[in-house]
């Protein structure tokens, strides 16, 4: 579908008109919707990361209608929050390099505590999206200044092993994404993703969101 010619004709038909010369100059273009680094994070860099959760997994849950903090059919797995700053000095640069390789451009000014994913045989968390970026999606916080009033844009997921089967991170519009350790992926927060069941070992994963202002 040529979704020029569908642009600039809806615009003839309504008040925009003025614009569809310009929209006609300017192809809509789809853009990247995941960004992977060529560099991997080294074996023993990785294993660090792990041993800093000391087996401490609790429940993984979802925000929902009735709060946040809610167990869903969607979601079975296990998590540990952390925020040593050695691991945010690890990944903030290559958060960096992907929001300008990317073109997204997203204003960002801070990052959650960040997860350590487990993932046993059977576990798994269904599609969803991590945020929206929107005002009504914001963070209310104000104990916590630097997160207080931003809301997710980008999303990344390290992997910390690959000796596990199944586990596969599904992303919209891609897949048979790599199983390779140190292996990163930033995508912005509003795109839908999954993690299929595990069938085999024990899958662990780095996962941390990245925040700003929301959009209005």
């Amino acid at each position: 579908m040529d979704y020029t010619k569908v642009l600039k004709d809806g615009l003839k038909q309504s008040r925009l008109s003025g614009i569809a010369e310009v929209a006609a100059d300017k192809p809509l273009t789809p853009g990247l919707r995941m960004w992977v680094p060529d560099e991997r994070i080294p074996v023993d860099v990785c294993n660090k990361i792990l041993e800093s959760s000391s087996e401490d997994f609790g429940p993984g849950t979802v925000v929902n209608k009735d709060g946040p903090n809610q167990e869903s059919p969607i979601r079975k797995t296990k998590v540990h929050f952390g925020n040593q700053q050695w691991v945010y000095d690890l990944v903030w640069p290559y958060m960096q390099a992907a929001n300008l390789n990317a073109d997204w451009h997203f204003n960002i000014s801070a990052a959650e505590d960040y997860q350590i994913g487990k993932y046993e045989v059977g576990m798994f968390y269904g599609v969803h999206l991590d945020g929206s970026g929107t005002w009504g999606s914001r963070r209310i916080d104000e104990s916590k200044p630097n997160l207080h009033n931003k809301a997710r844009k980008l999303s990344m997921t390290l992997l910390l092993n690959n000796d596990y089967e199944g586990g596969d991170l599904g992303i919209f519009g891609y897949e048979n994404l790599k199983k390779e350790i140190g292996t990163m992926c930033f995508f912005p927060s509003f795109m839908p993703h999954e993690v299929t069941p595990v069938t085999k070992g024990t899958r662990y994963s780095l996962v941390m969101w990245f925040v700003g202002r929301p959009w209005y």
